[in-house]
């Protein structure tokens, strides 16, 4: 969080709010410091569609948008595509997420071309060729946080957005999984856990020292079937008390089930902090939940007391879930504020 000589009492009346309470100078006064952190059902898209925005238990939508989009050359924002989302969203009194995607498929070419910064081939969704920038680099953690300023300059201030997603130099830019990856090839590029750990904890610290009214969500997957470095990394976040509690995990494979990634669902189920979720899959996938079963993802999001849930747009066009969606809401409404 950014720091002064004083302090800001920020106030917060969006959905949900969080307040921490600290020592702010040497005379011992203290200030209460309100995060704004969503609550309840989103979509994981559908910012311009009506079915989705004038759905009566929707709180909000995720709006996402591609890192070599909004900066297509260096220093030059474009951030029309984010303004057009947001514009239909708030015009329909939602509020939403901001997911930015980095990564190989969001990175822009700049940042290898003309930066040189170190990058790993590898195959997304094992067909189509990416490069990735490796986080580590000190000129990677450079300009992902000139993007960090240069987002929260144009909405920290708007009491809209409830949510950053911190992007990651991933597989898909913004879920922390390395899927498909070869895990001799990747620590041949010089990955070690460590060096993962480390940088990734100050790349969401640069994003939440830019976006200092927000609430964050850094998204977790095993990496090489190892749960440390996800574990390692909310914790460390979470127990950070310079950061106020303000980022969460966010959990992007929500099913219902147990048997993907066992060891992290048992880290998420321990996990003292705030929760964010996105359905796996949309319904009409029945084999994707345990049972063909949809509404057994509720019962986990209760379960591992997640705070928020994005299913996919196309359940919005349906009434099956409605009564899902509302009893969501007000479960959720009912979590402790931190």
């Amino acid at each position: 969080m950014k720091r002064a000589c004083h302090f800001l009492v920020l106030v917060a009346v969006m959905l949900g709010t969080s307040c921490k309470k600290n020592s702010s100078s040497s005379s011992g006064s203290q200030t209460v410091i309100s995060i704004a952190k969503p609550t309840g059902v989103f979509s994981s898209a559908g910012s311009t569609s009506s079915t989705v925005l004038d759905h009566n238990e929707l709180k909000g939508v995720l709006i996402r948008a591609l890192w070599k989009d909004i900066e297509p050359t260096e220093g030059n924002f474009n951030f029309s595509s984010i303004d057009a989302q947001v514009s239909s969203t708030k015009a329909k009194g939602k509020k939403y997420s901001l997911g930015i995607i980095a990564g190989g498929i969001g990175s822009p070419d700049w940042l290898i071309t003309q930066k040189g910064v170190p990058y790993f081939n590898y195959l997304f969704q094992g067909t189509m060729p990416y490069k990735l920038p490796l986080i580590w680099d000190s000129n990677v953690l450079l300009y992902l946080g000139k993007l960090a300023d240069k987002l929260a300059g144009k909405y920290d201030s708007d009491p809209s957005l409830l949510l950053v997603y911190v992007p990651q130099m991933t597989a898909n830019g913004i879920e922390g999984h390395l899927n498909g990856f070869d895990k001799n090839a990747f620590a041949a590029a010089g990955y070690t856990e460590t060096k993962w750990i480390d940088a990734s904890v100050q790349n969401a610290n640069k994003f939440a020292s830019a976006f200092s009214n927000k609430a964050l969500a850094f998204e977790v997957h095993d990496l090489f079937s190892s749960t440390v470095p996800a574990s390692t990394i909310i914790n460390t976040l979470w127990n950070d008390n310079t950061l106020n509690h303000r980022i969460g995990a966010a959990m992007w494979w929500i099913s219902g089930g147990t048997t993907y990634q066992p060891n992290l669902l048992t880290a998420l189920e321990n996990f003292p902090g705030d929760i964010y979720c996105q359905v796996i899959d949309k319904s009409s996938n029945a084999s994707s939940f345990p049972n063909n079963d949809y509404s057994k993802v509720f019962e986990q999001a209760k379960k591992i007391r997640a705070r928020y849930i994005e299913p996919w747009d196309y359940e919005f066009g349906l009434t099956t879930w409605n009564n899902l969606f509302h009893d969501f809401n007000a479960y959720a409404d009912t979590l402790k504020k931190y």
